[in-house]
């Protein structure tokens, strides 16, 4: 409860900060409004790409980002726009999204000064997903806007271990805009999917009993009808003399009444025959 008061205070305070809302707008399915006033290039180029990501407009957003690629980067570059987060995350899920040119970018994001953010963004960038020295939040909320079937549930979990690291987490606006989507992203991705598994596979596992009861039913009286074929060939066998103390018909449909009940009204008899056949099938759990 302490989280989401702090989630949503947080949140409702970036009303009057433009770059941190439109980031919240680009994570979510929040509208997203040109802010109005005057900015510099860098922050102009930023909110129109947000734009054109929301309304998938790949023209618009070429337009953008080849305005920004002009600018000549070397290293140890100190320019603000280089080492602007915000900027950078538009600008990574614009090129992989639209599938530009990525070479410019990739050469901006290896002149920052390395930590777990550029390392992301280069990953990001490279398909790098798994690495153990992304930031997992970044990693998530990054594949939940442009691929969600590479969201695996180890991935999840990662991320939710990771991510109980509160003091890396909230060390900037933009990562902590980041973790709380990446939070909502696991209550509304895995806790539902994981729910759904759970109830198909108990779904399932009570119709294969319901089958298995049948078949081993099946199974059964077929192996009882081969012992009396059996028996009842072997009865034929027997030297006339001998077949005289017995009645071989009388006997066959005696003994086969008294095995196929046994196995179909003594329920231990029963039961037993089918956990043999479960077992044969490789399920464990007989009881």
């Amino acid at each position: 409860m302490v989280f989401i008061e702090e989630k949503h205070s947080y949140l409702s305070s970036l009303a009057n900060q433009p770059k941190q809302a439109a980031l919240v707008a680009l994570v979510t399915d929040e509208v997203f409004q040109l802010p109005q006033g005057s900015f510099s290039e860098p922050d102009t180029i930023y909110y129109s790409s947000i734009q054109a990501i929301k309304k998938n407009s790949k023209e618009s957003f070429e337009s953008q980002y080849a305005k920004i690629s002009k600018r000549k980067v070397s290293e140890n570059s100190v320019a603000p726009f280089i080492h602007d987060d915000f900027l950078i995350f538009t600008l990574v899920i614009g090129v992989l999204k639209f599938e530009c040119d990525k070479e410019w970018l990739l050469g901006v994001i290896r002149n920052r000064a390395r930590g777990k953010v550029t390392t992301s963004f280069e990953n990001l960038l490279i398909g790098n997903y798994l690495s153990k020295a992304n930031n997992q939040s970044m990693v998530l909320v990054f594949l939940f806007l442009l691929d969600k079937s590479k969201i695996t549930n180890d991935q999840l979990n990662e991320a939710y271990n990771t991510m109980s690291d509160t003091k890396e987490s909230f060390n900037s606006d933009f990562i902590r805009i980041v973790y709380y989507r990446a939070f909502d992203i696991i209550i509304q991705f895995k806790l539902p999917r994981d729910a759904d598994e759970v109830s198909r596979l108990l779904e399932f596992e009570g119709r294969f009993k319901k089958r298995i009861n049948i078949f081993s039913i099946v199974v059964y009286n077929l192996f009882i009808i081969g012992i009396l074929c059996g028996a009842y060939k072997a009865f034929q066998l027997l030297p006339e003399d001998k077949k005289l103390f017995v009645n071989d018909l009388n006997l066959i449909l005696g003994l086969g009444a008294v095995i196929g009940l046994s196995g179909n009204f003594i329920p231990k008899l029963k039961t037993k025959f089918q956990e043999m056949i479960l077992r044969a099938f490789g399920y464990q759990n007989t009881k």
